[in-house]
């Protein structure tokens, strides 16, 4: 016959609870930014499936169709604002790097970088950089 109790003590529940309340603030607050860049990648996808092949376009019907993709889905973020277009002899090389600073607790913020990258010559390898890949500085 056991004397004691087994389980939680108060404290330890509080502890607990006070782990679990921390994690799901961060999950409340880091999710919105996670999904929006997944808007931000189904823009990028969805130039793909256009009539017009993506290496035709220009950068203006490109920015164009990313912008209205943009304001039919209420992205909000940097994202749409940092659409870089590189073109080269046979390729354009279209990349959407943002980061987005999210407050947490008092004056502790998380910062979540997005790098999102589509060539013209292989669409169907969206929207992840190759490991290679270098941006080119701006002047």
């Amino acid at each position: 016959m056991r004397k004691q109790q087994l389980g939680l003590s108060s404290f330890n529940l509080l502890l607990v609870l006070a782990v679990v309340g921390f994690f799901a603030m961060c999950a409340f607050k880091l999710v919105p930014v996670y999904s929006e860049n997944q808007y931000v990648v189904s823009a990028l996808e969805s130039l793909r499936n256009k009539d017009k092949p993506v290496a035709q376009m220009t950068a203006a019907e490109i920015r164009k169709h990313l912008q209205s993709f943009y304001m039919i889905n209420g992205v909000r973020s940097e994202g749409a604002s940092n659409i870089e277009i590189e073109r080269e002899r046979n390729r354009n090389i279209i990349t959407i790097n943002y980061e987005v600073r999210v407050p947490l607790i008092y004056n502790i913020s998380v910062v979540v970088d997005f790098q999102n990258y589509m060539d013209t010559t292989k669409p169907e390898a969206c929207c992840r950089p190759p490991v290679d890949y270098r941006p080119k500085k701006k002047s």
